[in-house]
């Protein structure tokens, strides 16, 4: 449509104007459903929990939890289950068990909870008839079953260590790994220690921290502390020290739980990663039928960089610069912005502003000399190109009414629909989960608050980390104290400009005051970890957009730090996604399942149907183990269609061939011979 021309006193008339031009869009009351453009009413944070309700051992896993336990985390094995790709299990509350399902399934979770003679008798006569039982911190009246005998006492904030001669153990990083359960204290019977537990970091005890026994014609595994639990105060902090100022810097934020928490002499392992891969090795070394994953990342590759930056009221032509520079290396990002807060009649202002800029001819430099915030039509346009501009609220004074106040402005200049990722202002937290239900109730999907900040991260030899604070460098959804899981994913941020370069940006900390090329080199040693030393960490980068409006010496830092970290991932082949992007990855690999999994072992043939809850024009990557049975795969057909498949993937002693398919509705056929 062509614009009309106007006159600068004409335009400034009119935009003076807008005061008294009512305009509901332009005061942005209502938060809406992004899906359906209606009011959204009471949004539940929650996910929710349904167990299967036809346990027919059509998939290899049964998890078990109780919804009486006095530990509330056992639901949080399904999360890790999805996070590491096993998504071929089912679910049952104890409560409604039936003994007869237990035979169906080749192997039973079994979550921390106490047991009663006749559940104890249940368990027993499974693995007793061949079945394979995994335990987190099994009911005393069970461990016989694990080969194990009690010791007095529990070992509080241990770590663990893989023995050696374990093949399930192979590939898991040998150091010692931290542990936030508490452990009870076994000896060794007739079981073998898969790892032991350790007192501190270095001191081994005499105690296994996972045991593996024969029991009868099955297999018994315990864990002596609950991996549930451990990792979600691994991931999302210690809850005893919420609301608690401790790191140094000014506020209560996501990193002030890590204090004393995160062991820095560990912090670059993903220890919560490593755990849980080193849970499904054992889950693999059990399984009757070959066990198909899905990959961490698309197609092939072993990392993806999510470049973000914030924005605090930055003039489009900031943003733009930013923008452009990531686009020139094949990337796209995600831009948090904070608008500066006005008045209805202000807001209704700026809307007519904007909407005369954007549909009537003016000089181009009248809106940068006037106000110089972007323009629906601009912000419309950047998303046109892959990117993802969306709110980054301050919460300065309370949680909810800040969330209230930004959403009103930011939707109130047309800038809506708003998207479903977010970072707060100065990364302030609420509570244990307080924050992450505030959040998931506006619709937010994933959260990039847990953040690598501030002088707590030094050690006391004065040598500054880097690496995974929650343990992770991959997106899970919250769990709260009262084992609820929260629909928002935890998607760390481990690049972080204001915490590495010194700038004369308010606020800024620079702490371990290093050169933006120095910088460079931690972002260089972070995707080197994870693309060639086999982390497979997600990298959430930082790159505000304030220094490039400060000029000189800032926005030369500024761009070295960002071009240098894009151009090597880009040299390592990693993808430059928004946070929008890995979300909408994130979720459709999440809820895509393998169910209808048939082992034929006399023609050691695997069938089963990849189902994705809501097809996509994505591709899925699907491992499947090379050998099973003693024998290796020899055909593979999608759809009754002959399919290619890729070079191996070793995933410590597991080694697989990886299928690249459409995120739609397939029927897969493995033969092995």
């Amino acid at each position: 449509m062509k614009r009309k021309a106007l006159s600068r006193r004409d335009f400034l008339k009119l935009a003076g104007a807008g005061v008294a031009i009512t305009v509901p869009a332009a005061l942005g009351y209502k938060i809406l459903d992004e899906s359906k453009g209606e009011p959204l009413i009471e949004r539940s944070p929650y996910v929710n929990q349904i167990h299967t309700s036809s346990l027919d051992g059509s998939v290899p896993i049964l998890l078990i939890t109780n919804q009486d336990s006095e530990n509330h985390f056992g639901v949080y094995l399904t999360e890790i289950l999805r996070a590491e790709g096993v998504n071929c299990f089912h679910t049952a509350d104890l409560s409604t068990l039936q003994p007869a399902a237990l035979g169906k399934y080749d192997i039973v979770i079994l979550a921390e909870t106490l047991l009663d003679d006749e559940q104890t008798e249940i368990f027993e006569g499974y693995v007793a008839s061949g079945g394979k039982l995994v335990s987190m911190k099994p009911d005393d009246r069970l461990i016989s079953v694990f080969g194990l005998e009690r010791d007095a006492g529990t070992l509080s904030k241990g770590y663990i260590k893989t023995a050696s001669d374990q093949p399930a153990c192979a590939g898991i990083n040998s150091s010692t790994l931290q542990i936030h359960s508490p452990a009870s204290l076994y000896r060794l019977a007739s079981a073998e220690a898969i790892a032991w537990l350790y007192s501190d970091r270095d001191t081994p005890s005499e105690h296994p921290a996972i045991a593996l026994n024969h029991f009868g014609d099955g297999l018994a595994a315990a864990f002596a502390f609950d991996l549930a639990m451990s990792i979600a105060y691994m991931r999302q902090g210690d809850p005893e020290h919420v609301n608690e100022d401790v790191d140094g810097l000014e506020g209560n934020r996501s990193v002030d739980m890590f204090v004393n928490w995160i062991d820095l002499d560990r912090i670059e392992i993903p220890q919560a990663d490593e755990q849980q891969r080193l849970f499904v090795n054992i889950l693999a070394q059990l399984s009757q039928r070959p066990l198909p994953r899905l990959w961490y990342f698309p197609e092939d590759k072993k990392s993806v960089l999510i470049a973000t930056g914030d924005s605090h009221s930055n003039p489009a032509q900031f943003i733009e610069d930013v923008l452009t520079r990531v686009e020139q290396r094949g990337g796209h990002m995600t831009v948090y912005y904070s608008p500066q807060i006005v008045s209805d009649a202000g807001r209704a202002a700026r809307w007519t502003r904007f909407w005369l800029t954007d549909h009537v001819q003016v000089v181009s430099d009248m809106l940068g000399e006037e106000f110089g915030s972007p323009t629906p039509f601009i912000v419309n346009d950047w998303r046109a190109h892959g990117h993802e501009i969306t709110l980054h609220p301050y919460v300065d004074d309370d949680l909810e009414d800040g969330w209230h106040l930004y959403w009103k402005e930011f939707t109130g200049r047309g800038y809506a629909p708003i998207s479903q990722t977010v970072r707060t202002h100065r990364i302030l937290w609420t509570g244990w989960m307080e924050t992450a239900r505030v959040q998931a109730t506006y619709g937010m999907r994933m959260n990039f608050d847990y953040y690598h900040v501030g002088p707590s991260l030094q050690k006391k030899n004065g040598e500054w980390v880097n690496g995974h604070l929650t343990g992770s460098g991959r997106p899970m959804k919250f769990i709260d104290e009262q084992g609820r899981i929260i629909d928002l994913y935890q998607q760390l941020t481990q690049l972080t400009d204001e915490h590495l370069i010194p700038m004369d940006v308010p606020g800024w900390g620079g702490w371990p005051n290093l050169s933006a090329e120095q910088a460079v080199e931690v972002s260089k040693y972070l995707l080197d970890r994870s693309v060639k030393h086999n982390d497979y960490c997600a990298i959430g980068g930082q790159f505000h957009i304030d220094p490039f409006q400060l000029g000189g010496d800032p926005a030369e830092k500024g761009g070295v730090f960002l071009e240098g970290t894009l151009d090597y991932a880009r040299q390592l082949g990693v993808p430059i996604l928004s946070a929008q992007e890995w979300l909408n990855f994130t979720d459709i690999r999440h809820d895509t399942d393998f169910v209808n999994m048939v082992w034929d072992s006399n023609a050691s043939t695997l069938t089963f149907n990849l189902l994705p809850r809501n097809p996509a024009d994505f591709t899925l990557t699907v491992l499947l183990p090379i050998r099973h049975a003693e024998k290796s795969i020899s055909a593979l057909s999608v759809d009754g269609v002959t399919t290619s498949y890729s070079a191996r993937l070793v995933l410590g002693s597991l080694e697989y061939v990886q299928a690249i398919l459409s995120a739609q509705e397939h029927a897969v056929k493995v033969i092995y011979s």
